[in-house]
């Protein structure tokens, strides 16, 4: 029997760069939080994106 509850449900979030304001969408647990690609910093959260999810 699998564990779902262990392997996560992935969800898409857009993420943000702080200091230029640059964008991108991520899956989370999937992926690893992102660095900017011009400032080099951690980007953050700005949005879990669930529009058009059904189910």
């Amino acid at each position: 029997m699998t564990n779902k509850s262990s392997e996560g449900r992935q969800e898409a979030v857009e993420v943000v760069c702080p200091k230029c304001r640059e964008t991108q969408i991520v899956y989370f647990p999937k992926e690893a939080m992102p660095t900017c690609p011009y400032c080099k910093v951690e980007m953050v959260v700005k949005e879990v994106l669930t529009e058009g999810k059904y189910g």
